[in-house]
């Protein structure tokens, strides 16, 4: 009787055990299979640097730039502001077009007026990279105002009021930067709250 108990529980401890090692190995092939699973992920979750958009991307896909996106595409400064060449952009958002007279925005759009919608364009442009911080510290060296030459040549007035840069177009119309220093892969984006217009 004795000795049939022993085997019992001989026989039970090696069930056990094998039960118990099974379930160790098991475990282990999980814990390598989690592993793995985890090594893959960091791998495929590798931070990729995003590249930026350049200036024409940028505003082609901002519905608030329609028009503007409209005046590059009707004088081909698009494929210009696409180039990897760096530029300053004071962006006139739609509603600074309604300072035109009805009818004048369609009346420039038109083919027989390119070399007039590229001047006022061109007006928007300056052929450098130039943050706000560069601006105000120029304007503060230079007694409340500075002269900014675009790319058409002419010259745009920048002056600070109340912590806002303005822009003083040559006719005398002032402008306000709304948002400023938004970056591109190819210069900087600022938004203008009317059309600057240089003299004929």
């Amino acid at each position: 009787m004795k000795i049939k108990n022993v085997a019992n529980v001989f026989a039970l401890s090696t069930l056990l055990l094998t039960t118990s090692c099974d379930m160790i190995i098991k475990d282990s092939s999980k814990k390598n299979e989690d592993n793995k699973l985890i090594a893959q992920n960091l791998t495929k979750t590798e931070k990729v640097e995003e590249k930026l958009p350049t200036i024409t991307e940028f505003v082609s896909v901002d519905k608030g730039f329609s028009t503007f996106v409209a005046a590059l595409k009707a004088t081909e400064l698009d494929k210009m502001l696409n180039e990897e060449k760096g530029y300053t952009v004071f962006a006139p958002i739609n509603t600074a077009f309604d300072g035109f007279s009805e009818g004048v925005v369609e009346k420039l759009l038109k083919p027989e007026n390119k070399e007039q919608l590229t001047n006022i364009l061109k007006y928007h442009i300056i052929p450098s990279v130039i943050s706000k911080e560069d601006i105000v510290i120029a304007i503060n060296e230079g007694r409340g105002s500075i002269p900014l030459r675009t790319l058409g040549g002419k010259k745009l007035t920048a002056s600070l009021k109340g912590g806002s840069i303005f822009l003083i177009d040559e006719m005398g119309n002032g402008g306000k930067l709304i948002t400023t220093d938004v970056e591109a892969s190819n210069g900087f984006i600022n938004t203008i709250d009317i059309v600057m217009k240089p003299k004929k």
